[in-house]
């Protein structure tokens, strides 16, 4: 038991020794950083109420409005700061418990192996057909819009497809050696996943929670633009109220599309990083 515990420790020592030298998992932290304090921060150093109307419809950029107006006479860059916080954390919130649900039912099923597991496994991949957008717009047709519902909705969007990736790795490790041991000289359920699954799927759920926090973000966008936002000032919102004027004010549609594509390019480099790290220590 010892050398497994060895192993893993040496796993989880190797995957940071190649992020701190992949210069492209520092760049996708910054801008993921700089986004991510842009909505934090924004409402802190907001030049005007979100609300307020500050000039006429779709004025330019000038002093005073430095993104210009939107539809209704607001002030932009006040409304790109405030529509962020809520929009963050949202979609943090939704991938992580998508993807905390999605790993404790992988496990589950791919340590059990019985009948009732290949059923649960069966109506897990009959969900992954149903498209992730439709499947929450039938969670919001039938509880509701509310911020929270909204959240949970896009969370059980996730859980299938992370339950199906966690299945595959659990499956894997239960064939092994060190697995059949522990199991053979007695060691309960519990311990055995804590001890021997958790640690040796870990690198499967970093890049499955990457991939689930990019998904759950988009999706949070599309909603919004789709008018189900968590609020009145929201960024998918923006460019839903925005579209029409483009021609007359493209900043009004430009800088919650530029942010939200700055932040969603970040995430992604660093999960694509991640990846690399974990195939480099797998090589090894």
């Amino acid at each position: 038991m010892t050398v497994i515990h060895a192993r893993h420790s040496r796993a989880s020592t190797s995957v940071w020794h190649h992020l701190r030298r992949d210069p492209r998992f520092w760049a996708g932290g910054v801008v993921v950083a700089l986004v991510a304090g842009l909505a934090l921060l924004g409402p802190f150093v907001a030049p005007h109420d979100p609300a307020q109307f500050v000039g006429r419809l779709y004025s330019r950029p000038g002093a005073g409005q430095w993104l210009g107006t939107d539809v209704l006479g607001r002030d932009v860059l006040s409304r790109l700061l405030v529509g962020g916080r809520v929009f963050l954390l949202q979609g943090l919130a939704a991938a992580t418990l998508g993807v905390v649900a999605g790993v404790l039912l992988g496990i589950l099923l791919g340590v059990a192996q019985t009948r009732l597991a290949a059923v649960l496994l069966f109506c897990n991949d009959s969900v992954m057909v149903i498209p992730q957008i439709l499947l929450v717009l039938l969670v919001l047709a039938a509880f509701g819009s509310a911020p929270l519902t909204l959240t949970i909705a896009v969370a059980l969007a996730q859980v299938a497809y992370t339950a199906r990736v966690i299945y595959a790795a659990t499956g894997r490790v239960v064939t092994e050696d060190y697995y059949r041991a522990a199991r053979a000289v007695g060691m309960g359920t519990g311990a055995l996943v804590i001890r021997e699954v958790l640690p040796n799927v870990a690198p499967s759920v970093l890049v499955e929670y990457g991939v689930r926090l990019s998904i759950s973000f988009v999706a949070l966008a599309s909603l919004s633009y789709l008018g189900f936002g968590s609020g009145d000032v929201d960024w998918g919102a923006m460019i839903h109220e925005n579209q029409g004027g483009i021609a007359l004010q493209p900043w009004a549609v430009v800088a919650p599309v530029a942010v939200l594509a700055a932040f969603l390019l970040g995430m992604n480099v660093i999960r694509d990083a991640v990846a690399r790290a974990l195939a480099a220590r797998s090589a090894r």
